[in-house]
């Protein structure tokens, strides 16, 4: 991707959009086969099973902590865009909060007790701030929307740079499963890592459209109603895709690229089916080297596309996800 200038002010014409013209990106460890997360007893659902679901292998993080990878990320996006911390207006942090941010992944239960004292202070956006030496950007904390974090990330950011003006914000996920927590959530295999994007106005690069949020609280607990979670989601997700579509201007024929979060490539081959994009490509290849990153998975599929040169200026992209809780998001851009 391009570098960034340090400063830009928006070119006239631009100033009432918003686009991400920066992603960066940073997983935990190496990547750990199927069969040996059976072997740990990391898997709820056989390693066949999964493996027919399209996953094969996940990065499983052994010594580094949530807020290590957010800040690898972050600095890897400052540093490849050659972005002045300075000009960044605001930090919209997601994942993992409060000590569980600085705990490693065996260290999480004790991490956990510290909820119970003044370690719940420890807030890893503070952190980021200090640490990337942002002294002037404005902080916020988005919680509650499990995977489609960044998705809340983007509007709330948007929101600040259409309502109030500001530049540049930097949005960031990290999270990560403790150990005891094992690898699978609702029959996806889960991969540690945090991504960064950096949401900027008059940006020309992968403008945003629209984005569209469904919650349905009757789902609230995920893990005492898998069946019905998966009943409603195919009908709500078609739902989220055609308002969101509606608030872009566009048509079904329109989306060239769609942008999944890393569930199972059986599901998405069946929604891809339901949406009825008629020359729409699914950027599927992270599923099964990569899993299902929790937040991050859309944004880092796109800047893998975007690496691999698939991509030209001017296509319509649809990024969707699902996030317990439970949310339908969806996002158009245009590369």
């Amino acid at each position: 991707m391009p570098s960034l200038p340090h400063a830009r002010s928006p070119r006239p014409a631009l100033a009432g959009v918003v686009g991400i013209p920066a992603i960066a990106y940073a997983f935990a460890g190496e990547p750990v086969p199927l069969a040996a997360l059976a072997a740990r007893g990391a898997l709820a659902s056989t390693p066949e099973l999964l493996a027919s679901f399209g996953f094969d292998a996940v990065h499983v993080a052994a010594g580094e902590t949530p807020y290590e990878l957010a800040l690898a990320a972050s600095r890897a996006l400052l540093e490849e865009h050659r972005i002045d911390p300075a000009s960044v207006d605001a930090i919209v942090y997601g994942g993992t909060t409060a000590a569980m941010a600085f705990a490693a992944a065996d260290d999480a239960r004790d991490a956990a007790l510290a909820l119970c004292t003044t370690g719940r202070f420890r807030y890893p956006a503070a952190r980021l701030q200090y640490d990337l030496g942002m002294e002037r950007a404005a902080l916020l904390g988005v919680d509650q929307l499990a995977c489609t974090t960044l998705f809340g990330a983007v509007r709330v950011a948007r929101a600040l740079c259409l309502a109030e003006g500001m530049q540049r914000v930097l949005c960031v996920a990290s999270e990560f499963f403790p150990s005891a927590a094992g690898r699978e959530a609702l029959w996806n295999c889960t991969s540690d890592a945090a991504c960064a994007i950096l949401v900027e106005r008059g940006a020309d690069r992968h403008r945003v459209h629209a984005l569209t949020t469904v919650s349905k609280g009757y789902y609230w607990d995920a893990d005492a109603m898998p069946e019905e979670v998966v009943a409603s989601y195919f009908p709500t997700a078609q739902h989220v895709v055609r308002r969101t579509l509606d608030a872009a201007g566009w048509r079904a024929a329109d989306v060239r690229w769609v942008f999944p979060h890393n569930v199972s490539a059986r599901s998405w081959r069946i929604l891809m089916g339901l949406l009825a994009l008629p020359n729409a490509t699914l950027w599927d290849a992270n599923i099964a080297a990569r899993g299902h990153t929790l937040a991050g998975d859309n944004f880092i599929n796109l800047r893998d596309a975007v690496d691999a040169g698939a991509l030209r200026p001017g296509e319509k992209a649809l990024l969707f996800s699902y996030g317990f809780g439970a949310h339908w998001t969806a996002l158009a851009l245009e590369v």
